[in-house]
């Protein structure tokens, strides 16, 4: 065993709320369940209002059905949130729930509502993955003698059960069997409780069919111990099969054995007491005389040993019904963290359902000695912090996280230290898809970073931020960067070569939608940087998170997934879904959160943006493969708070209720899509408050419209946001006015320092639109562009190569007339990037083109890079150009500079070091650019334009006496102070 050297806590600690309530209910097909909840009241920072009893408006059986009308047409795990009914506590170990299959499609947490029977009771599942996942520890209580093997025929001992007979409440589960068989369920945080009641017979019957789990278990083993117990262990694939883990158990029943046996495939011996290690293994025991018996049952990732004092720690008493006072004590305490008042039952209802499923996941791993099962396969021992597991990475970093530093910054900085020890441990990168110990390389893009950036920026801010900063670099600049046997960033030599990754880059799902999801982490990157007070690195990641822009076409209007030659992919469709992950074109376009500015601007402005999102939203949830949003998938989770960006936060309001509405439920087909651990969840929760953390590692939120009357959050720093929204509900979509503690804001954007004290949030809404509140540019949230365009720097260089600033602008006409495409049907003069064996260094040169077609008047300037650079009396602009001869009017091109004054270096009179002017028609007619050749072009710029600033670099074409093609290369732009 050896000592976790992670770094220790820095007392931060977390004031919970304590339970005031009385009576918690139950939500399912049948009847209620009566518990007593009792607790006392500990003092915070600011006044709270008292907890109030919020577990009848929990229905943990929202997601177990299909809620879409077409579920063939989502093609993402189906269109059904795969959640579990079963009991278990916030972040818990141990999720104690029914399945009615193993691994089956419509029902990856092991549970489908439509489906009546029950295969198994199991310890292990994930809410809402979209593939097979846990249901490990599998037992099933039944009437009769074991024939043939549960192992390989469990379908002969399953139960019929009613919905009926069936109650769900937040912490516990309860369910009557066909057979006459009451299954009662709590759990602590690492263990679970049962209490199944027998008719009177001699056939009480419990199998443990430990070799049967959600993805087929590599193998298991099983030891009947004495009179009354039970242990052993599987071995398991992560979610969707990948990676791989061990799970130990050690189980007590109150009642002996009166008989028992294994079976192992098809083979059944009565009387044996171990199940040696293999697949389709398991046991029974049986109880004399039926009637109630208590099992408590400890689970460890380090060994039966661990999950054995996990028992006897959290577990020691035969006390079921104390047990599950105590875990719906501490769903109604975690609850009320967020009380909302008025509104319908249904809207509450949806509400708290979310927020009780936002909360499910990453899990404790770690024993309550300490210890867990590190990346490596060697045992550590933490220093004061829990060990946590199972992050749905590529889903929950758009805002479930998030929820969690808001609300629990103690389990947030415990989850960040968790994934900075599993880098340590796996490989130098962050996880992608973590199962316990394990990395599954499912899904694409470095989400470990993003979550661990957002954990922080929402509160978690005890762990060793150092490290995972490191760790944030080795996987965002050194390709071949792993945690345990998957790519931290797959494409990543292409990614920081071309500034995006070719479509055709082998062994890589989804070159386009990778390269926008590494954008994405860069963009958190810069953000921790900062928020650590490193310049330099929030600097150098802001640029790289601009790597998105290679791939917007100016031609298609989308983003467009690129050859590594450089050119567009041919035969583009904006719903194609080649170079995409679920998705296409025309939602992914939209997946640019840290600079919607920029995108925007890239498509016209404000006003077409808006347009192009109006003709977006017509549909909400249609699918991987239409141009319409695809709520029920994570890409789009951002996109309807993009309105706000673009001076119309009103639309916003409108798609967001309308989400909330239709596309939310508060019965089993309450989710049109996958759960995914909590993150389509969180989006509700978030949706129904009116805020939204739309921006990657940066703490604050794109305000909405509230859902309820009155909201009291408990924010994790010990103080109150009160968001009061009069007029709100079904009339109430619209903002008419907001106050930020009492003085009048029109600012659609909410930074989380501005929520130091208790603060009041007090909206005025509306059933008309005003269109004026937050329309002006000022209102607008942030976005963040490369920092040379926004500060001052003395300089500029770039050869188009790896790690250099790459085109802002690509194909992008700032002013023209009379030029035609080269050829293909384009229609315009092309500016980007090509790697076609011509630069004049390295491999990567910025290609021209276009035709003249008017003998009098004919010019394109387009715009590459936006800048800030002040030009003092001796700044210099240097570059090559290589004009090619097979076009005739190549060499009449010129860089050209837009300054913030409106005025141009064509303009300006400056010459080169030729004494021709820099301007595309002079330099044409200037006689000294060589035809398929390296030219190079210098002009001391300061003497003409001393005291100005340049705010932009374009390549400009200019001829007005000729018509005809132009093609060429430049390459090595530099402006020296």
């Amino acid at each position: 065993m050896q000592q976790d050297r992670s770094t220790p806590r820095r007392g931060f600690a977390l004031r919970l709320g304590w339970l005031a309530a009385l009576l918690a209910a139950g939500c399912g097909g049948g009847g209620h369940e009566d518990a007593p909840v009792t607790a006392s009241r500990a003092p915070t920072e600011a006044a709270q209002a008292a907890d109030v009893n919020l577990l009848p408006l929990v229905n943990p059986f929202v997601g177990t059905k299909i809620g879409n009308p077409n579920p063939d047409n989502q093609g993402t795990g189906g269109a059904v949130g795969n959640t579990f009914p079963g009991a278990t506590l916030p972040f818990g170990m141990v999720q104690y729930s029914p399945d009615t299959g193993y691994g089956e499609f419509y029902g990856f947490g092991g549970y489908n509502y439509d489906k009546g029977v029950i295969q198994g009771i199991s310890l292990i599942h994930s809410s809402g993955t979209g593939c097979s996942i846990q249901q490990d520890i599998s037992m099933l209580p039944i009437v009769g003698n074991i024939a043939s093997s549960p192992g390989t025929h469990i379908e002969n001992y399953q139960v019929g059960f009613s919905h009926a007979n069936e109650q769900a409440v937040p912490g516990s589960y309860r369910v009557g069997l066909n057979n006459g068989v009451n299954a009662e369920l709590t759990v602590t945080k690492r263990t679970g409780a049962g209490r199944f009641t027998w008719p009177a017979t001699n056939d009480a019957t419990m199998i443990l069919n430990i070799g049967r789990n959600g993805v087929g278990a590599r193998s298991a083993q099983l030891e009947i111990v004495g009179t009354d117990s039970v242990q052993g262990f599987v071995e398991t694939g992560g979610v969707c099969g990948g990676g791989g883990y061990f799970v130990y158990f050690h189980g007590q029943f109150d009642k002996p054995f009166a008989s028992f046996g294994t079976y192992q495939g098809d083979t059944v011996t009565p009387g044996s007491r171990t199940a040696a290690r293999a697949q389709n293994n398991g046991g029974w025991v049986k109880f004399a005389g039926g009637g109630q018996v208590g099992l408590r049952i400890g689970v460890s990732y380090v060994s039966t040993a661990n999950a054995k004092l996990n028992m006897q720690t959290e577990n020691p008493a035969w006390d079921f019904d104390g047990l599950k006072s105590a875990a719906q004590a501490t769903w109604n305490a975690t609850l009320n963290k967020v009380q909302v008042t008025g509104g319908s039952t249904d809207d509450r209802t949806k509400f708290y359902s979310a927020l009780y499923h936002s909360l499910l996941h990453p899990n404790l791993f770690s024993d309550v000695n300490g210890q867990y099962i590190g990346f490596d396969n060697k045992t550590y021992t933490t220093n004061g912090w829990d060990k946590y597991a199972t992050f749905s990475g590529w889903d929950i970093y758009r805002s479930q996280v998030q929820l969690i530093g808001w609300l629990a910054p103690k389990e947030a900085s415990d989850m960040a230290q968790s994934m900075v020890v599993d880098a340590e441990k796996g490989g130098g990168g962050y996880p992608k898809w973590p199962t316990a110990n394990d990395d599954t390389c499912v899904m694409v893009g470095d989400a470990g970073a993003v979550i661990v950036a957002n954990l922080y920026a929402f509160g978690g801010r005890s762990f060793d931020t150092t490290a995972a900063l490191r760790y944030m670099e080795q996987g965002a600049t050194q390709p071949g960067t792993r945690s345990r046997n998957c790519e931290t960033r797959p494409g990543l030599a292409d990614y920081l070569g071309h500034g995006y990754i070719p479509i055709e880059t082998p062994n890589l799902w989804g070159a386009a939608a990778s390269a926008e999801e590494y954008a994405l982490a860069d963009s958190a990157i810069a953000q921790f940087a900062a928020s650590l007070g490193d310049t330099v690195k929030r600097d150098k990641y802001l640029t790289q998170a601009q790597m998105w822009k290679p791939l917007y076409s100016k031609v298609s209007g989308y983003l467009h997934p690129r050859t590594a030659g450089g050119s567009f992919k041919s035969g583009f469709t904006r719903t194609d879904g080649a170079g995409f992950v679920e998705g296409d074109s025309a939602q992914y376009t939209w997946m640019v959160p840290q600079n919607y500015r920029g995108l925007f601007d890239r498509m016209g402005g404000n006003a077409a943006a808006i347009a192009r999102l109006d003709e977006h939203f017509t549909q909400l949830d249609s699918g991987p493969n239409s141009p319409y949003a695809f709520m029920g998938n994570e890409p789009e989770h951002g996109t309807p708070w993009a309105y706000n960006f673009a001076g119309a936060p009103y639309k916003s309001q409108a798609v967001v209720r309308r989400i909330l509405t239709d596309l939310y439920k508060t019965g089993p087909d309450g989710l049109t899509g996958n759960d995914d651990l909590g993150a389509t969840s969180a989006w509700y929760v978030w949706g129904a408050l009116g805020l939204y953390p739309e921006i990657p590692g940066l703490g604050g939120f794109v305000l909405g419209s509230p859902l309820f009357p009155s909201t009291a959050v408990r924010m994790g720093n010990g103080r109150t946001l009160t968001i009061n929204a009069s007029n709100a509900g079904a009339n109430g979509t619209y903002v008419q006015s907001l106050k930020l503690n009492g003085a009048t804001s029109t600012r659609t954007w909410l930074a989380l320092t501005q929520l130091g004290t208790d603060t009041t949030l007090d909206f005025v809404l509306g059933g008309s639109a005003n269109t004026a509140w937050g329309s002006a540019a000022a209102d607008a949230p942030p976005s963040f562009d490369a920092p040379r365009t926004t500060t001052n720097a003395s300089g500029f260089f770039s050869d188009f190569e790896a790690g250099i600033a790459q085109p802002d602008w690509n194909d992008t006409v700032d002013f023209q007339a009379n030029i035609g495409g080269f050829c293909c049907g384009l229609a315009q003069m092309e500016t980007s990037t090509r790697r076609e064996n011509i630069a004049h260094s390295g491999t990567t040169a910025l290609m021209y083109s276009g035709n003249d077609a008017d003998a009098t008047r004919s010019f394109s300037y387009n715009k590459v890079f936006d800048v800030r650079i002040p030009v003092t009396a001796s700044t210099t602009l240097s570059y090559w150009i290589y004009p090619q001869s097979s076009a005739p009017n190549s060499a009449f091109v010129a860089v050209d500079l837009i300054f913030t004054d409106g005025s141009s270096l064509r303009d300006s009179g400056a010459t080169d070091q030729n004494g021709v002017r820099v301007h595309p028609e002079f330099q044409g007619r200037g006689g000294r650019l060589a035809g398929n050749s390296w030219n190079e072009v210098r002009s001391n710029i300061g003497q003409w334009a001393a005291g100005k600033t340049i705010a932009r670099i374009l390549v400009a074409y200019d001829r007005p006496d000729a018509t005809g093609t132009f093609r060429g290369f430049v390459d090595d732009i530099r402006v020296a102070p």
